[in-house]
């Protein structure tokens, strides 16, 4: 029943163009995440916003709160029941902790997952892997514990949808990432996007500028490729919009920087990925830029792309 009625409260909202102030305000968020040392996460997936609509039958749901603990005890049962995937010699999801609420019209569901990092030898490199831990327990405390603080603050009768799902989207020789997609919706909604990321040659994590050769300049022809994109797409899709060339300059994209969100997808190419509102009016959803590898074959680091 509780996914049911989450899958029909995402099936009910409907995309709107979101006012100047809302988006400065999301601006404005997105900004102080960024320095807090948190990123506001994005989504892969077409942008949503959705209207709440009260339960019509007028049933109160009582209040349920669930962290659900699931050690890896054998990997048969973890898969069977999460399809935890197995990330190789070097990195693996041996836990996940999960957070349900459900108060009246205020759900939230959040997944949070532990990962093991090790060395070659088989050995934990318990650095590593309390570091990318902590990170994601800090990022996932914060959303869960702003989704109390609202429901306390409306006494239970506030509308809200909070959603946290986690994948890999990497695990290549080189590189493992693991990203988080965020729904937040009250009056309006904002997907965001976060991800770890681990270099499997060195066992550390990285940000953005890991992937480059020391000392190279990584971010002007990344940025002036998105921005010939970005052109090229309003250009031949007059429904697609970007904030760049537009009569409030301020508010423009200039450029990426060394901590800008990425992935490398499938095929071996890096992904530049922008949060709702960030780039583009909130229609827009999280944006994607796939970099062509002759942009930056120079200055990346062996064994990232190709």
């Amino acid at each position: 029943m509780k996914d049911e009625r989450l899958e029909k409260m995402k099936q009910e909202y409907e995309e709107i163009r979101i006012p100047a102030e809302l988006r400065r305000r999301v601006e404005a968020g997105i900004q102080k995440g960024k320095e807090d040392g948190e990123e506001i996460i994005r989504m892969n997936k077409k942008s949503k916003l959705i209207k709440f609509v009260r339960n019509t039958a007028g049933a109160v749901v009582a209040a349920m709160l669930a962290i659900t603990i699931m050690a890896n005890s054998g990997a048969s049962i973890a898969n069977a029941m999460m399809k935890i995937p197995v990330l190789g010699t070097i990195a693996e999801i041996v836990t996940f902790r999960e957070y349900k609420d459900s108060t009246n019209d205020m759900t939230a569901d959040v997944k949070i997952p532990e990962v093991s990092v090790k060395n070659e030898d088989g050995s934990v490199n318990q650095e590593t892997t309390d570091a990318v831990n902590k990170s994601i327990q800090e990022y996932t405390d914060e959303i869960i514990a702003q989704y109390k603080a609202d429901v306390e603050a409306s006494g239970g009768e506030g509308k809200q949808l909070v959603d946290l799902e986690y994948e890999v989207i990497t695990d290549s020789d080189r590189l493992f990432s693991i990203r988080f997609d965020k729904l937040q919706i009250m009056a309006s909604g904002a997907e965001s996007v976060k991800i770890y990321h681990i270099d499997k040659q060195t066992g550390q994590m990285i940000n953005l500028k890991g992937l480059f050769k020391e000392d190279v300049n990584f971010i002007d022809p990344i940025s002036d490729n998105i921005k010939k994109q970005m052109k090229e797409q309003m250009a031949a899709d007059e429904s697609r919009m970007y904030f760049i060339d537009s009569d409030m300059p301020e508010s423009d994209f200039q450029s990426i920087t060394e901590d800008t969100t990425f992935y490398v997808n499938d095929s071996g190419k890096l992904v530049i990925v922008f949060d709702e509102y960030e780039v583009a009016p909130g229609s827009m959803g999280v944006v994607e830029f796939e970099i062509p590898t002759d942009v930056i074959q120079d200055i990346v680091q062996d064994g990232f792309v190709s």
